[in-house]
């Protein structure tokens, strides 16, 4: 049996949890959506400061909320849609699924992926685990042994074997999804993107500037910052050094190791920004939309949090390669970046 079900899909590179939701958000309402839109609205300014001697990580600091179960939750009232994540036990329970989904007319988000297995992706099909990546399912043929599929940084329907879609299957993160994941989508509600956008930033505002816990929001912030100058002494070297690797991993585009710590010489593919400067460009492009001034001032402010972000990655990233070591440095750049947050938000 084949089945593929016909839609228009937008290429927004590095929001692969968001991408296929988003299509079928733009297929329903006639919208068009700025880079990362869903994206940014469920997982920007999120910032979280964590503490235990007993994990791995002992000390964690997130400026935004990537996990994508939390990220739907947070989003799918304020855009009106529904969704349902099935851990199913084997991979042809999942298969089934998906496949009963696209019958009935509705594409369904697989994931979380390991892109190990994903051949398109030539630096790293083969090479590097990185369980982390979605692709929106339109379609399978059972003939061709296949599926149909879109994903978030190529614009073409793609067919991917169920072979090698079983391999990418097995995998888990946590925070993310178990093995053999499948996500269903039903879009209720016809919103336009502006009162999406507005809703979901009056939210996020409110949980940054007035948050109900002390390691969240603003109050978690300054606290990590107060902290910071004391990690290495408390925690020793080789941990301290294991909490600095994990911070740039997770400022970056995707998260992943900067080429340098890899031992690779050659520039990064990715920025590590920790996405001040996606939600900068989206707050322009909204505001000049929308003749929205006050958002257009607030993109301003978080490029300069870009900015600051993207040396204290430089900063890291020198002192883990023994170039140098400059790290007293940090928490005032980090009270920089705290400074433009609550500037930025209230603007917005």
């Amino acid at each position: 049996m084949k089945k593929i079900i016909k839609m228009k899909h937008h290429m927004h590179d590095y929001e692969c949890m968001w991408n296929g939701i988003e299509d079928i958000y733009i297929n329903k309402t006639g919208e068009t959506l700025s880079n990362n839109f869903f994206f940014l609205l469920s997982g920007f300014g999120s910032f979280c400061y964590l503490k235990t001697n007993k994990a791995e990580l002992k000390r964690m600091a997130a400026l935004g909320d990537g996990r994508t179960k939390k990220m739907y939750e947070f989003l799918a009232p304020i855009v009106g849609f529904t969704y349902k994540h099935y851990e199913c036990k084997s991979f042809e329970k999942a298969l089934k699924k998906a496949k009963s989904e696209i019958d009935s007319g509705y594409p369904v988000v697989l994931g979380a992926l390991d892109m190990y297995y994903l051949p398109y992706f030539g630096e790293i099909y083969h090479k590097e685990h990185i369980p982390f990546h979605y692709v929106l399912m339109v379609g399978y043929d059972d003939e061709e042994k296949c599926i149909f599929m879109y994903d978030c940084g190529r614009t073409e329907l793609m067919s991917l074997s169920y072979e090698k879609l079983q391999n990418a299957m097995n995998c888990s993160y946590p925070g993310l999804s178990k093995e053999n994941t499948v996500c269903t989508i039903r879009m209720n509600e016809l919103k336009d993107k502006y009162q999406i956008a507005k809703e979901a930033i009056a939210q996020k505002k409110e949980l940054f500037l007035n948050p109900p816990t002390g390691f969240l929001g603003y109050k978690g912030f300054e606290k990590f910052i107060g902290e910071l100058p004391k990690w290495k002494d408390e925690l020793g070297k080789e941990d301290y050094d294991k909490l600095l690797e994990n911070m740039v991993m997770f400022f970056g585009t995707v998260p992943t190791i900067p080429n340098a710590l890899k031992g690779i010489n050659k520039p990064d593919d990715v920025v590590f920004k920790g996405g001040f400067d996606k939600m900068s460009r989206m707050l322009s492009s909204m505001g000049t939309e929308y003749s929205n001034e006050k958002w257009k001032e607030a993109a301003d402010i978080f490029e300069g949090a870009a900015s600051a972000i993207e040396k204290i990655s430089e900063i890291i990233i020198a002192y883990l390669t023994d170039e140098k070591d400059e790290t007293k440095g940090l928490p005032e750049l980090f009270s920089d970046v705290l400074e433009k947050m609550k500037e930025g938000f209230c603007l917005l």
